[in-house]
């Protein structure tokens, strides 16, 4: 199976065999270039460099806002990924946190609604009303009041 890499050269070999112009050319190569990310973003579209090319600032993919990489204190509010171009998680801590709190309660309302079910406490469809709610909470993503003093909007 070839590569995204190798599909992108074949594809602009065929287009130069062709004689195609130089614009069909220019929407295959932004069509089909690997993107410097990754498959799913460049870099240049989730980050805020400073004036010495360091990454400042992080597009946060769970909350939607630009977080800085570090705190007042210097803290970190991403998680090192050193084995990526980025060299940052996409998802700021407080963001994962956030996402886990969550999962966690919908684990225990679905527990507890289960339980309440097969005791005959609560009818099927109102256990239905409640597990369709407590998975609307789930799917919600609070972006926290204490982020709002570190998030520069974009």
């Amino acid at each position: 199976m070839a590569t995204k890499k190798e599909i992108f050269a074949s594809a602009i070999e065929i287009c130069t065999e062709l004689n195609l112009g130089e614009a069909a050319v220019a929407k295959f190569t932004d069509l089909l270039e690997p993107k410097k990310g990754g498959a799913q973003f460049n870099i240049e579209d989730v980050t805020m460099l400073d004036a010495d090319g360091a990454i400042t600032h992080i597009l946060d993919s769970m909350l939607g806002c630009w977080v800085p990489v570090f705190d007042d204190e210097g803290g970190e509010n991403f998680y090192a990924k050193p084995d990526t171009e980025l060299a940052w998680s996409r998802f700021s801590k407080v963001a994962e946190k956030g996402r886990k709190d969550r999962e966690k309660a919908y684990k225990a309302t679905e527990k507890a609604v289960f339980a309440d079910l097969m005791d005959g406490a609560i009818e099927p469809e109102d256990a239905k009303e409640l597990m369709e709610t407590a998975e609307t909470t789930r799917r919600t993503v609070i972006i926290p009041e204490d982020i709002g003093a570190i998030t520069l909007e974009a």
